[in-house]
This record gives C-alpha cells, sequence and structure tokens, in this order.
C-alpha cells in the first residue's frame, strides 16, 4: 500500500505520508469533507528521508556493521557518549587500500612469529600435537564428575 499526501479542498487540512488506497480516500478529520491526494509538491509518492539503498553499510569495528543510517547515528552517539569531545570521521577503503592494510597486518604477523622463532613447520608440529590431544580426549570418553561428599 503507497504512501500519499492527503488535502482537504474545502478547508485546506493536510496529512503528510498516509497510507491508504487511491480506490478508498478517507475524509477529512475536520470538516467530513472527502480528501484528494496532494500532488502540490510535485513529484510522484516516493521514500522520503532514508529509504532501502540510500546507505552503504559500515562495518562501526567492535559496535558491529551498521546497515542503516539509524544504526550509523546509534554507533556514532554511542562513541561521542564513551568519548566526549571527539570526532567521528569515515574515510573511505578501496580495494587497495583494503589489501595493503591486509598486507602489512600479515607481514607483521610473520615477523612476530619469526622474532618468536616459530617457523611453518614449528606450527605445523603444534597443529598435529593439537589434534593429537584433541582425539585422545575424545577417544577416552566423558569424564565423569568429581563427587562434592565428604566421608
Amino acid at each position: 500500500m503507497p504512501t500519499h499526501d492527503l488535502r482537504c479542498s474545502a478547508c485546506g487540512w493536510k496529512a503528510v505520508d498516509v497510507f491508504v488506497r487511491v480506490e478508498s480516500l478517507p475524509v477529512c478529520s475536520d470538516c467530513g469533507e472527502p480528501s484528494q491526494i496532494d500532488w502540490s509538491h510535485g513529484r510522484a509518492p516516493s521514500v522520503r528521508g532514508h529509504g532501502y539503498g540510500s546507505f552503504t553499510a559500515i562495518d562501526m569495528g567492535t559496535l558491529g556493521k551498521a546497515e542503516t543510517k539509524e544504526d550509523y547515528d546509534r554507533a556514532v552517539a554511542k562513541i561521542q557518549q564513551r568519548f566526549p569531545g571527539h570526532r567521528v570521521e569515515l574515510t573511505s577503503e578501496t580495494s587497495n587500500k583494503k589489501s595493503e592494510r591486509l598486507d602489512g597486518l600479515r607481514q607483521r604477523a610473520y615477523t612476530e612469529r619469526k622474532k618468536a622463532g616459530v617457523d611453518d613447520a614449528v606450527r605445523r608440529d603444534m597443529r598435529e600435537e593439537a589434534a593429537a590431544r584433541k582425539a585422545e580426549k575424545a577417544a577416552a570418553g566423558p569424564v565423569a564428575a568429581p563427587s562434592g561428599g565428604a566421608s
């Protein structure tokens, strides 16, 4: 059911964005005369404000993904509440910037592992040992809960 602006030609009453069927327009709430669709704004009925597709989703980190403008406004308000006096600035991230950022992250992780003396062979051994411990634990079955009674 579409939304329309309604007006009364008798008394000038107006209603904005009313969900009505064109076939069954309501009567004026002031004078009781039949209402008409108000086309004075010069365009067909449409979504006003932030409709679907008017907002690009933004990943707000720990606050989650803002899918709508309302979600974004809520997240910004939460940030401003936690950090009064600070501003929220958004920067766009192109695919090149994202790949550079991820490459830098991978390089830093590699450097840290190398400093710690952990190479691919050591990491593979650690994974195999963890898998073996998990298999042993599964083969042993469920562990009985210790009884809390005193003797």
